[in-house]
């Protein structure tokens, strides 16, 4: 306890003050389903599989079932990532061949990252990513990825959201080589940061985070109440994501569903219908005029986690490819 508390400790008071989802309705609390998930596809190298629009899978061990106290900034890294505040492994250290094989099997395009700790959207295709693993008595079980990710302010476990596929990036390094000449190279910058899904705003990462407040990383920890031990292997499961709702964007910067604005108690409307106790992925598609920017996206968030709270409806927005 005393160590929950000193992690607490580091997030800064303005977002224990006042942060979006504390208006938003408790959920129950998630927990993992018995369910085989076969292995299917072709395997493009050991602990890689795909299956041509169907499913990515990959190999990884949990590395931390609880903490750190300074927070949990990467879901998974490659071999050789930060291990020391990422809660999986995964058994490649070729971060091209897992984008080589998300290219493969559903053609993604890349998306906008976030600034790093910049606390704006980041922008893409939405995924479906879970985790799954054998338990003592044999039995294999899933959950949604998110749902073990624990939210220091709100003091609660996420339930299942869509991810965000941004791809990385590339970025010209400069370097002088031994004889003093500097040399000018292209560099796949998920190579150096080696961090392939991410919870806090990290824009050289292969997945982005969902949540909202990723600009902080001290407010995620692992749910250690449902992670499985340290030194359990598990298989990332990354699919497309079937969103209950999406929106647009116009130009204006106003929410619209089939062209028309909406107003405020139509779009509390369309929440409550797609966001029942039975929908399992809370996120809401939001998908932006290509003249809006990520500060307009952050002012659109924050607009529909308030209205989603006036509706009593728990469901986050996440930014799709513009239009």
């Amino acid at each position: 306890m005393l160590c929950r508390w000193a992690a607490i400790l580091l997030v800064p008071v303005s977002l224990l003050a006042a942060d979006p989802l504390l208006a938003l309705p408790t959920m129950p609390r998630p927990a993992p389903v018995a369910e085989t998930v076969a292995l299917t596809g072709e395997e493009l190298a050991p602990g890689l599989r795909m299956a041509r629009g169907q499913r990515v899978e990959i190999q990884g061990t949990i590395l931390l079932d609880r903490g750190p106290v300074d927070g949990l900034e990467v879901f998974a890294c490659l071999q050789g990532g930060k291990t020391h505040e990422a809660m999986i492994q995964v058994s490649l250290a070729q971060g091209a061949l897992v984008k080589a094989a998300v290219i493969a099997a559903f053609g993604w395009s890349d998306g906008r990252p976030a600034r790093e700790g910049s606390g704006f959207p980041t922008q893409g295709t939405p995924v479906r990513l879970r985790v799954a693993w054998t338990d003592p008595a044999g039995q294999e079980q899933v959950i949604d990825a998110s749902s073990l990710v624990r939210d220091r302010i709100t003091d609660q476990a996420y339930p299942a959201l869509a991810w965000v596929w941004i791809g990385s990036r590339f970025e010209t390094i400069r370097q002088s080589g031994a004889d003093g000449v500097v040399m000018t190279r292209d560099q796949f910058m998920l190579e150096v940061t080696r961090s392939l899904i991410v919870n806090y705003d990290e824009p050289d990462a292969l997945i982005g985070s969902p949540f909202p407040g990723a600009g902080v990383d001290q407010r995620f920890e692992v749910n250690s109440r449902i992670c499985p031990p340290a030194k359990t292997p598990v298989r990332l499961l990354i699919e497309p994501a079937v969103l209950p709702l999406t929106l647009d964007r116009l130009a204006d910067g106003r929410l619209a569903q089939d062209g028309r604005a909406l107003n405020d108690e139509e779009l509390r409307q369309l929440l409550v219908a797609a966001y029942g106790p039975q929908t399992v992925l809370r996120s809401v598609g939001v998908r932006s005029h290509a003249d809006l920017t990520a500060q307009h996206d952050a002012a659109a968030r924050d607009y529909l986690l308030a209205q989603a709270a006036l509706a009593n409806v728990w469901a986050i927005p996440i930014f799709l490819d513009p239009r």
